[in-house]
Order: structure tokens, then sequence, then C-alpha cells
């Protein structure tokens, strides 16, 4: 029987002394348990990829009283705002409501990039 990652060409990063944490063994990764030298275990949560989601919010505004939903939707998705703007907003929606969680969706959108990296490394 082969190697499943063997199968998908698939390597995984080598496990450092950067995987070390103060309230592991000394000898190897605190998340999966594989010791140094040997590839980090496929399910080790220091292992990552790139992957496209979609965020969705709802967020309370001031808009001008005379725009209707087209002149808002032209103003946001046409016009010269810019989308960077909307950070600032969700940042005021959120010193608000504390809690975002009622007012958010998130979709998968697709893989990026599935080569398997080290979190805080080369991402």
């Amino acid at each position: 029987m082969t190697n499943w990652r063997e199968e998908l060409n698939v390597e995984f990063p080598m496990v450092t002394e950067t995987d070390i944490a103060s309230a592991g063994l000394s000898s190897e990764c605190f998340w999966c348990n594989r010791k140094i030298g040997r590839p980090h275990a496929p399910e080790c949560v220091r292992i990552v990829k790139i992957v496209r989601l979609r965020y969705i919010f709802n967020v309370d505004v001031l808009m001008p009283h005379s725009w209707d939903k087209e002149a808002i939707l032209f103003h946001r998705n046409e016009g010269s705002w810019c989308a960077n703007n909307a950070l600032d907003e969700l940042e005021k929606e959120g010193e608000k409501n504390y809690c975002l969680c009622d007012d958010f969706a998130c979709k998968f959108i697709k893989d990026i990039d599935g080569r398997p990296r080290i979190r805080g490394g080369d991402e």
C-alpha cells in the first residue's frame, strides 16, 4: 500500500525548532507531536494553505437621504468610493455592537495555493 502523500505528491514541511512550544516537549511539534526532522502530520494546525473566502457583513451606514437603492449601489460598486473604506465602517459597527456574528457569513470561493506551508512562514 502506498503512502497517500506519495500518491498526491505532496511534501509537508519538516518539524523544526520553531514548531516547539514552551508547554510541550523540546523535541517535537507541540501541535502534531512529530519529532524534529520529520514531516509535520497532515492534520497539524501549523500547516496551512491559501484559500479565497468571501466575507459578508450586514452593516448599518449613513447615506444621503435622497439616494435610492440604485444610487447607493452605483456609489459603492461603480463610483469612486474605495472599498477600503468598508473596513472603517466595519470597525465602527464592531464598536457599536461588540459581536458581529449575527450579521456575518463566510463563503468558500476556491483554493488559491494548496502547497503545504508553515503558518507564520512564507504565506
